[in-house]
């Protein structure tokens, strides 16, 4: 009986130390409930929660709040999330935690996109930039472009402010006399510009700048290559983001350098000064002979300028009758009334635009797909009048897996836009740019006011105005004229097959479809000193189709230490390929565009236009090896092939060599704990570039026109018969610009990422540039010329990026980017026969010259060493055609006694030598401070617009500028800032293009100063909102520099006329509020 008490009793204890045993054991698990957040104070969702050295673990909701069971209060919980740095927490006692957590700003965590692959930046051997999506958050305009100003260096962006327009933007400088623009990738389809694009649906952009980077894209890729890529939604059975942007803002059109007149009476003043300095110039007695300004030495203002008839008009009028032709004819009756205050023509023509902004974005997904749809809108008014710009877009993304080894995936986007009025002046030469609204306010003089009394417009009907028109009604006339529509869609389809593992198959088929349409409505108008005699109505349309079709294999193999990847790839292509036809005429029978057509106006013209576009056909590969992580050795090939040039050149082979030492790595660091990370590289490469050439310049065209090719062969008079003649000569053994690259340069981190340093040292030299050379005149034919191969350029220059960043207070953090860029672009060979080329002309003047040894688009003319400031020294100087006293004196460059042509010399570069920008962020709890300069440095500027308004003799009686008033004078002498004041045209005066032109172009502008704040998550989860933050920004708030014009961010209608003034749309100042919604 003893055993049975004694065996009852036992396992009676057993059962018991088992129970408390777990009870103890339950008494340690405990709950532990927290929230993580970032820097923002927002909370962060599918963050990772793990108890170290346990299976146990969560993750964050959607507000960023979590609980976890934890087994003693030694418990450390690691907490990690995708772009953030992990962090580890020691429970304690604690039963609630709050984790804020860092992004992972360091450039080694970032991933250099093509559209072929993804390559971590840690691995690669190329030179390679990256800018986020937060960084466009605070970019006002729709050109996605903007960005990269100052944010990257070695790239060089000009930006004006015209609502609608694209940036120039140039990688590494100017490789080729035209054709210079990067190749812009979004979502691997190759596009000719960016301008549909919504900065909302960015993600991030990649600036692949060395043949290491760009080689994979061959024959495109001389000048750069851009990728964008857009946002695509996330993986896991997470709540649908959405995601609302909205920006309000405004420009304000005053800038520094707006241009500056003389008054009416002014004017009137000086222009008799002219006539005293004709006198004495030509000997002979002065003649006041103005038709406004009166016969005697003291100007005065007429009480009319224009009162039925062109002379002025002083004393009382009969209104009456005035009216009463009026009423008969509106047309060609004015009463116009001199402004005595002065008309600021600047002023009329510009105004506050207001710009807004608004996205929505949705992003979502399941275990084996995700979703990306974007919606986005922008009106945005130009600062000239009746200048406005519209987009509307929606982005469809979305990527799904179909079991184990097949994956689809398409990026589709739909865009519309429309430009209204785009005479704002493009920096070209010419007619083009001498019409300009902008140079039309430099122009107008400031007595005419902008309407007369009987609220007609105003212009130079009245006499001695010359032929300005009157710009506001130019503008105002685009209520219903200049119109332009743009529908887009662009995007791609593609599949991925993975029959084993890391063996990846794709195939992407993609396009970009865009059709077009203007409208155009011009009025007669009787006012102007040149008439437009009737109205005139004009409208077209086009529509063109690009794709392309892309196949790739890609597989990585990893033994022991030794990693492999590898890429083959096919590829075909066709730029675009379409119709266009456009029709005008006059006099159409209604101004309503509803009711105009092409067959109800007089003398119609139609012309059609069928184009097949550029096919591309390529074959590509590449390498890539790794030792250890520590040495990395790449290796890229392309072959391509281009319609666009003859069978004997059409194909061309493009390989790169890049390596890197991850030095860090090696045993003999670990004793320089101060250095995280150290990454020397170094490539060598060529690219191809073929935008320079028209599709059939391999061809000799044919044409047929009365005065050239009919003929009466039989010698009748009274008939001829029909021929043809050479309208081009073709060139058929044309064949690629080829840019050979070096890139020598460090990645490094120190201090775990306190100091970041990116360092490059670059050159590229490209061969067989091409040019249409002008044919000489023993040629005897009126052909145009081919584009031949003729040069070889060089570009060369250090690019390098620090960053900083650290804490001043546990709370104040702030971060310091510094990108800075130096360049030197010259040619450095021309082909045999050639001495060097020239770029446009405008009014009679050629600035542009370019010879070995100065860079692309040189300014060249006489150089100005002053004034001739007596009748002596015109005896004693050089002989020099025109001189006279107040005249401009050149410099007898060659010492052969007189100035002749061969006196002109090199007047400066428009091209920067430095680019650079300094941004400085600041975060304090929930607030966010940002503040962004930019610079650029060594290039001049050619400011033709003092053609027009600092010479009197230049269209003699339209607008001129107050520098009138410091023209020479004895008293002012070689001080004087511009020539005597005089109606002479010649070679020393405004006749041939000097260094006077030519001005400083540097410039720091402070670009952007915004403000943000991120709103408690406490008070927006009220509203149901996850995230919230507020912005106040401020944009090109201040422009030092000391270039006269307005805007010394000068570019160019072309490469080989770049950085010439002609009136060009400025960039100004704007303000925006902005919100941030997450929910």
């Amino acid at each position: 009986m003893k055993h049975n008490y004694y065996q009852i009793f036992k396992s009676f204890l057993l059962l018991a130390i088992m129970v408390l045993g777990s009870f103890a054991s339950f008494a340690q698990d405990r709950k532990v409930s927290g929230k993580v957040v970032g820097t923002d104070l927002q909370g962060i969702p599918g963050v990772s929660i793990l108890v170290k050295g346990t299976n146990t673990g969560t993750t964050t909701d959607v507000n960023g709040a979590f609980s976890v069971s934890v087994k003693s209060g030694n418990a450390v919980i690691s907490i990690s999330a995708v772009g953030y740095k992990t962090k580890e927490v020691t429970v304690g006692s604690q039963a609630s935690i709050s984790v804020t957590l860092d992004e992972d700003v360091s450039q080694l965590s970032e991933v250099i996109v093509t559209g072929y692959s993804v390559t971590n930046k840690k691995e690669s051997t190329a030179a390679a930039s990256i800018v986020k999506a937060k960084d466009l958050q605070i970019a006002p305009s729709g050109n996605v472009e903007q960005q990269l100003q100052g944010r990257v260096a070695g790239v060089t962006l000009i930006t004006n402010g015209q609502p609608g327009t694209n940036s120039i933007i140039r990688v590494r400088g100017f490789g080729a006399f035209g054709g210079n623009e990067p190749l812009y990738i979004v979502d691997g389809v190759p596009v000719g510009s960016t301008d549909f694009l919504s900065p909302d649906d960015i993600e991030s952009t990649t600036v692949l700048k060395d043949a290491a980077a760009a080689s994979i894209y061959g024959a495109r890729a001389a000048n750069g290559v851009i990728v964008y890529t857009t946002k695509r939604g996330h993986k896991g059975k997470k709540p649908l983001q959405i995601t609302y942007d909205g920006l309000y803002g405004g420009t304000d059109p005053n800038v520094g350098g707006a241009p500056k007149m003389l008054t009416p009476q002014e004017q009137a003043d000086w222009t008799h000064v002219a006539y005293r300095n004709n006198a004495a110039a030509n000997g002979t007695a002065v003649s006041y002979s103005h038709p406004q300004y009166g016969t005697s030495a003291q100007a005065t203002l007429p009480t009319y300028l224009h009162f039925n008839g062109q002379n002025g008009v002083r004393g009382a009028v009969d209104m009456a009758a005035a009216q009463a032709a009026y009423a008969a004819s509106p047309l060609t009756t004015f009463a116009i009334r001199p402004n005595l205050a002065g008309t600021n023509w600047y002023d009329e023509i510009t105004r506050f635009g207001s710009t807004q902004r608004h996205s929505l974005g949705f992003s979502g997904g399941t275990d084996n797909g995700r979703f990306y749809i974007g919606l986005s809108a922008q009106e945005q008014q130009g600062i000239l009048l009746e200048n406005d710009f519209r987009r509307y877009s929606a982005r469809f993304n979305s990527e799904f897996d179909l079991g184990k080894h097949v994956r689809i995936g398409e990026n589709l986007q739909f865009t519309y836009r429309s430009v209204r009025g785009q005479s704002g002046g493009n920096g070209g030469l010419g007619i083009a740019g001498d019409e300009s609204v902008i140079l039309s306010a430099y122009r107008m003089p400031t007595v005419i006011p902008v309407y007369d009394d009987f609220g007609s417009f105003a212009s130079t009907k009245a006499a001695g105005f010359n032929n300005p028109r009157n710009p506001v009604r130019s503008l105002m006339t685009n209520q219903i004229n200049d119109q332009n529509y743009n529908a887009n869609a662009v995007g791609n389809v593609y599949v991925e097959v993975e029959p084993i593992k890391d063996l990846v198959i794709k195939s992407s088929i993609g396009g970009q479809y865009n059709n077009s349409y203007f409208v155009n409505y011009n009025y007669k108008y009787l006012g102007d000193s040149e008439p437009e005699a009737s109205d005139s109505f004009s409208e077209g349309s086009g529509y063109s189709f690009a794709w392309v079709f892309s196949n790739t294999v890609a597989y990585k193999y990893q033994w022991r230490k030794h990693g492999i990847k590898a890429l083959a790839g096919l590829e075909s292509l066709n730029t675009g390929r379409g119709r266009s036809i456009s029709g005008s005429g006059i006099n159409p029978f209604s101004m309503d565009l509803d009711f105009v057509t092409l067959n109800a106006v007089q003398s119609p013209v139609v012309s059609s236009n069928l184009f097949s576009g550029v096919n591309f056909y390529s074959l590509f590969g590449k390498a890539d090896y790794n030792f250890n992580e520590k040495y990395y050795v790449t290796a890229v090939v392309r072959r391509d092939g281009s319609s666009r040039f003859g069978a004997q050149n059409r194909y061309g082979v493009f390989p790169a060599f890049s390596a890197a030492w991850r030095v860090t790595s090696e045993e003999f660091m670990k004793d320089l704990p101060a250095i995280t990370d150290l990454k020397i590289r170094g490539g060598w490469g060529e690219m191809g570039n073929s935008n320079n050439v028209d599709p059939a310049n391999q061809y000799s065209l044919y044409g047929a026109r009365r005065d050239i090719s009919y003929y009466p062969i039989d010698g009748q008079s009274s008939g001829a018969n029909e021929g043809y003649f050479r309208s081009r000569i073709g060139n058929s053994a044309a064949k690629w610009e080829t840019s050979e690259t070096t890139n020598i340069g460090f990645d490094a981190t120190f201090l775990n990422g306190k100091w970041e340093v990116v360092f490059d040292l670059w050159r590229k030299d490209t061969r067989d540039l091409l040019f249409n050379v002008p044919l000489p005149a023993v040629v005897g034919t009126n052909a145009s010329a081919p584009s031949v191969n003729v040069a070889k350029m060089r570009n060369e220059g250090i690019d390098f990026q620090v960053i900083n960043r650290g804490n001043i207070t546990n709370e104040l953090k702030y971060e310091l980017t510094i990108n800075n860029s130096f360049l030197k672009n010259e040619i450095v060979a021309f082909a045999p026969g050639i001495t060097n080329l020239t770029g446009g002309a405008f009014r009679g003047i050629t600035p542009i010259r370019m010879e070995i040894g100065r860079s692309l688009s040189s300014f060249y003319g006489y150089k100005v060493i002053g004034y001739f400031n007596s009748a002596a020294e015109v005896t004693s100087a050089p002989s020099q055609s025109g001189a006279g006293v107040g005249r401009f004196r050149y410099a007898d460059m060659n010492g052969d006694g007189k100035i002749t042509p061969e006196d002109r010399t090199y007047l400066g570069s428009p091209v920067p030598t430095y680019t650079g920008g300094v941004n400085v962020g600041l975060t304090y709890r929930a607030f966010e401070l940002n503040m962004y300069v930019y610079a650029s440095a060594g290039n001049k500027i050619w400011n033709q617009s003092k053609w027009f308004t600092d010479f009197f003799g230049t269209f003699e009686g339209s607008g001129k500028g107050e520098r009138a008033k410091q023209s020479w004078t004895p008293a002012l002498g070689n001080s004087a800032e511009a020539p005597i004041w005089e109606s002479a045209s010649n070679i020393s005066t405004s006749g041939a293009e000097n260094s006077w032109y030519v001005e400083d172009g540097d410039y720091i502008r402070f670009q952007n100063i915004s403000l943000g704040y991120n709103i408690p998550s406490k008070f927006s989860s009220k509203l149901g909102i996850k995230r919230a933050k507020l912005t106040l920004s401020a944009n090109n708030l201040l422009t030092f520099t000391k270039y006269k014009g307005l805007d010394p961010g000068v570019g160019g209608a072309a490469d080989t006329s770049f950085g010439i003034d002609v009136g060009n749309y400025p960039v100004t100042r704007s303000f925006n509020a902005a919100i941030n919604l997450s929910f």
